[in-house]
């Protein structure tokens, strides 16, 4: 779970850059776009700790089908030229790191901090009308 988590981090922010270099076309380096590879992990979006540690593995074993993926949408005979990259798409079908359905623990926390605070305003409202009566 945590490197699908890792996945989807790494691919969601690669492709905004990708994005906007494939617009303005513009390419990186290999250097540069190894460069950009080796950060990736850097992200304060990637839980602190074990999540760390698995986008660093995950990285480890994908930097290379990711460093193709990126080229692929600067070579104008491939088919993916001047696509995005989806992370959800990329994650389950290219690097099968993740389930088609499958919701990352950064998803589960949001979900249940949403939950909580939706019970928690409830039992303020509750509480509100129990003191009015």
């Amino acid at each position: 779970m945590l490197a699908c988590d890792a996945c989807r981090i790494v691919i969601n922010r690669l492709s905004k850059d990708v994005k906007y270099l494939t617009e303005t076309r513009k390419i990186w380096p290999d250097a540069v776009l190894d460069q950009r590879l080796s950060i990736s992990c850097e992200d304060p979006s990637h839980p602190s700790g074990s999540g760390a540690e698995a986008c660093g593995l995950f990285m480890e074993d994908f930097a290379q089908l990711i460093r193709t993926e990126v080229k692929l949408r600067w070579d104008e005979t491939s088919e993916e030229f001047e696509e995005d990259i989806v992370a959800s798409e990329f994650c389950t079908e290219k690097a099968k790191i993740c389930d088609a359905d499958s919701k990352g623990i950064s998803h589960m926390i949001d979900e249940a901090s949403r939950k909580e605070k939706l019970l928690k305003e409830e039992r303020e409202e509750k509480e509100r009308l129990a003191t009015k009566t």
